[in-house]
């Protein structure tokens, strides 16, 4: 499984989990939706980055995965602009921490990022 299938696959599993739990976003009392729905832009962001990285996406497909998660959040009940915002946050963090590791070192780090997502993508896919 490459790290486009694991990223799709993780996509897919935060896509469910976005729409099993929308009837709960209606609920005035949850807190937990406006956090969980952060959490997941915030982590659309950092694998945005990290897919820039290690290559395995076109800058169209990532735009098109964006969207995606930008439109079922939003379908779910986040607020546009706080997706923009936590996806950005998620994004520029990661792009950080990538900066941060020796350019002779990205390989290695992205092989060892898509043995974890594969091994992640089959748990979703099980």
């Amino acid at each position: 499984m490459s790290l486009a299938t694991g990223l799709q696959a993780l996509s897919v599993a935060g896509a469910l989990m976005l729409v099993s739990l929308s009837g709960q976003a209606q609920e005035p009392n949850q807190q937990i939706m406006p956090n969980m729905h952060t959490q997941l832009a915030n982590f659309g962001g950092a694998m945005h980055a990290t897919a820039k990285v290690c290559g395995d996406y076109s800058d169209n497909q990532l735009a098109e995965q964006k969207e995606k998660q930008r439109a079922l959040s939003i379908q779910s009940g986040m607020k546009a602009a706080a997706f923009d915002e936590a996806f950005d946050a998620g994004e520029k963090k990661a792009t950080a921490k990538w900066a941060a590791i020796p350019a002779s070192e990205h390989q290695a780090k992205c092989d060892e990022f898509k043995q974890e997502m594969e091994a992640l993508g089959r748990q979703f896919t099980q």
